[in-house]
């Protein structure tokens, strides 16, 4: 749940109901696709940009060395609500435990 009150230090608009929870010092492999109109998911701080298109399936690597929280936004002017879709990924080190 997204908190009503923003606490010091922390980004307006870009906290999610559902954060990305990735390792820390993994290679990963990110796949993203897009249903409807142009998307790009990007994360700058961790270097990471992958446009696609209406349809598409692309795939993309990282290896985030650090622990943390990175965001990002869609950078591809896509619609309406293009503002207001924010990614954020959350690094952890140690063992994750998926719960389904």
């Amino acid at each position: 749940m997204i908190p009503k009150m923003i606490r010091v230090g922390q980004s307006r608009l870009l906290e999610v109901d559902n954060r990305v929870v990735v390792p820390a010092k993994t290679h990963l492999r990110i796949i993203v696709t897009s249903a409807d109109v142009l998307h790009s998911w990007a994360v700058p701080s961790l270097g990471v940009k992958c446009d696609l298109c209406t349809w598409s399936f692309k795939s993309t690597s990282i290896l985030v060395q650090r622990e943390g929280v990175y965001y990002g936004q869609c950078s591809e002017i896509c619609g309406t609500n293009h503002a207001f879709m924010p990614i954020v990924v959350e690094v952890l080190i140690g063992k994750i435990m998926v719960l389904g």
